[in-house]
């Protein structure tokens, strides 16, 4: 089995470090994205030296035609793609009417609920969380699992097949959103005789490498000021609580989880934030 990534949405927020961390263990990486463009980052050029080493590549994760072929010796998939609200054109009209870029209420308007950037799905009508949380997750599973059968398996050293889920569902957002979600779980967990499943259960995530001005930074520092205030305070003792401040986790911090489960060869299943959190 060779090592072949390919990531779905690689190019999106989660997506483009899931990428970046696979070239940095020596994989051969193929992101796939509805555009095929490769991320625009404003890091320092020796920080982006691993764009070079990624093929990015177009297609459309709901017709596996488009990208089957390079489903075709992978040692692995992850499906980095995910919606937190149907309806993100809200967001769209904010950022508009709040100004400039450089506008004070331009920053705030930017951090609103979203898994981040999914090339795949801009402007698509079936913008759900049926389609993009769930469907699209077991649509891509059922092609990889049937490549993998066409191949052969080798029940020693099974490809993998890496979902990234959600820690839990958000206050006022809707119960599908996490239901979606854990509906695509078992039905990958179903395929475990054809490939290794891997479930990231993440919770709010933030990027290391943004300033101390980035908004999701604030909010990352917003969760951990209140859950030290809650173990503080409460001991922690309180489930309702717990359910509701839950820790952020960086997207380095899945990266790094997401690769090293991947390289195990004996780990297949859900893994939950706290584990995340300690990569």
């Amino acid at each position: 089995m060779t090592s072949k990534l390919l990531v779905f949405g690689g190019n999106g927020f989660l997506g483009r470090r899931i990428c970046q961390e696979a070239v940095h263990r020596g994989l051969e990486v193929i992101s796939i994205s509805r555009s095929g463009k490769p991320p625009v980052l404003n890091s320092p050029l020796r920080e982006r030296n691993w764009i070079r080493e990624v093929c990015w590549e177009s297609a459309d994760v709901l017709n596996p035609s488009t990208y089957r072929r390079h489903l075709k010796g992978a040692s692995g998939v992850v499906h980095s793609l995910g919606i937190l609200l149907e309806d993100e054109s809200y967001k769209r009209k904010l950022k508009q009417e709040s100004g400039s870029a450089n506008s004070p209420s331009y920053s705030w308007a930017s951090w609103l609920p979203s898994i981040g950037s999914n090339p795949l799905i801009k402007n698509d009508p079936n913008f759900t969380y049926e389609v993009i949380n769930k469907q699209s997750a077991i649509t891509l599973a059922r092609a990889f699992a049937n490549t993998i059968e066409r191949e052969g398996i080798d029940s020693e050293d099974l490809p993998t097949f890496t979902y990234i889920s959600a820690d839990r569902g958000f206050p006022m957002i809707p119960e599908g959103y996490i239901n979606s979600k854990r509906q695509a779980e078992e039905e990958l967990l179903r395929h475990k005789d054809v490939f290794r499943p891997i479930i990231m259960r993440p919770g709010f995530l933030f990027d290391e490498m943004k300033g101390p001005q980035n908004t999701r930074t604030h909010i990352h520092h917003l969760l951990e000021f209140l859950n030290m205030s809650n173990k503080a305070l409460l001991g922690g003792n309180f489930e309702c609580i717990n359910g509701i401040i839950r820790p952020a986790v960086s997207i380095q911090q899945v990266s790094r989880c997401i690769l090293s489960k991947i390289t195990d060869p004996k780990f297949e299943g859900i893994v939950p934030l706290e584990v995340i959190k300690e990569a």
